[in-house]
């Protein structure tokens, strides 16, 4: 499989089952860099191998799943010999073909990267389409407002101008990053305050600071915020999301590549991050401004989303030290976590302004029990973040 390329499926199916995905919990952690391609393909062979039993896996969904597992392992291989414009080419190619998938592009406000399925049923487009207001009966997660958070550590006091993205005049200093492109400074946004957390290390409470941010609701992005639960559930649902599941199997491999976390830190190379810097490389070329993606930092994806949830978008250059983006993002003054915890928070019943986290029924791992996000005091602290003034810092 090195040389990118997978033999002909050959019909091996003894007993037909429906889509049941159990083997791909991400992400996956490896020792060493050079572990990476060959951990890569054994897994990709293996999802192969594991779709091939399901009967609504036809031969053209197989395909095109085969077709996407060759091209991300050539895509590898290129990079590695330095080609990078045919790697860049051929993760568009496995991109490309999903531009209109609602559920792979969309608006960030329509994400299923946050919102799941909600936004992509049948009343919430009609709703939509007559710009009537969502059904009551619907989910919160189809109509709460999102909320976007991001972090810096230290204690000096930091400003909203600390909390935009590197400067123009200072690309020299943009590190390498999973979902970045070298040189470009990009801003990232998590879902919720605790995944902002996850991210910096866990941070001691004095020296986590963090601010909410209003990312405009059309700004669009790439979901590869999918987990094998996500597929296994639209399979199950009925008939309707059976097409979206599929569309869901065919991507997954892309997901698998960009999901690994290798131990040895001390790299100036990561081979882990080669496809996810391509994909990056391609959102031009998709009309896509950005990427939401689950963070690495968790045990099992499939426990973890939408609360561990990230946005990445790259800024476009301007003539000013910041792009047109973060000039117009309203944001708040940032706020130190320990010095908010000493704050009397039992204010009047509706002056707070609730989070999007507070909608959301998945739980977080803690004490080694699953605890809903509502009853997290992170939680609590998205909530006093968006309530807080946002305005634009230039």
């Amino acid at each position: 499989m090195t040389n990118g390329s997978i033999q002909s499926r050959v019909p091996t199916r003894s007993v037909p089952q429906g889509i049941e995905l159990n083997k791909f919990k991400l992400p996956i952690v490896i020792d060493d860099d050079s572990e990476y391609l060959v951990e890569l393909e054994h897994m990709l062979r293996l999802f192969l191998t594991d779709i091939e039993q399901f009967h609504n896996v036809n031969e053209i969904i197989y395909g095109r799943t085969q077709e996407n597992v060759d091209k991300i392992i050539r895509a590898i291989n290129c990079h590695y010999d330095g080609d990078i414009p045919t790697a860049r080419q051929l993760i568009f190619e496995v991109l490309e073909p999903y531009k209109g998938n609602p559920f792979i592009i969309s608006s960030l406000d329509d994400s299923p990267a946050f919102r799941g399925i909600t936004r992509l049923k049948w009343e919430v487009q009609q709703a939509q389409q007559s710009n009537q207001e969502m059904p009551s009966e619907l989910h919160p997660m189809a109509y709460q407002p999102l909320s976007f958070f991001k972090a810096r550590t230290g204690t000096e006091g930091f400003g909203k101008r600390d909390f935009l993205h590197i400067p123009f005049d200072k690309r020299g200093i943009v590190s390498t990053q999973r979902f970045s492109i070298a040189g470009v400074p990009c801003m990232y946004f998590g879902a919720t305050s605790y995944v902002s957390w996850l991210e910096l290390g866990k941070p001691a409470d004095n020296e986590f600071n963090v601010s909410s941010y209003k990312v405009p609701g059309e700004t669009k992005v790439l979901n590869l915020a999918i987990t094998q639960h996500l597929i296994n559930g639209l399979a199950a649902f009925n008939d309707d999301w059976l097409k979206d599941a599929l569309s869901l199997i065919e991507l997954f491999p892309l997901i698998i590549a960009t999901s690994y976390k290798v131990r040895d830190n001390n790299r100036s190379f990561k081979s882990e991050y080669i496809i996810s810097q391509l994909v990056m490389q391609c959102l031009p070329l998709l009309d896509t401004e950005g990427v939401a993606y689950i963070s690495k930092r968790v045990d099992d994806d499939s426990f973890n989303t939408p609360i561990c949830v990230n946005v990445a978008v790259p800024m476009k250059k301007s003539n000013d030290k910041y792009s047109e983006f973060a000039k117009n993002i309203f944001l708040t003054e940032p706020v130190n976590y320990a010095e908010y915890k000493k704050i009397l928070r039992f204010p009047a019943s509706g002056s707070r302004i609730a989070s999007f986290g507070s909608a959301i029924e998945q739980g977080i791992t803690c004490l080694g029990k699953q605890i809903p996000y509502q009853y997290h005091e992170f939680c609590a602290f998205d909530n006093y973040l968006v309530s807080e003034h946002h305005s634009p810092t230039i």
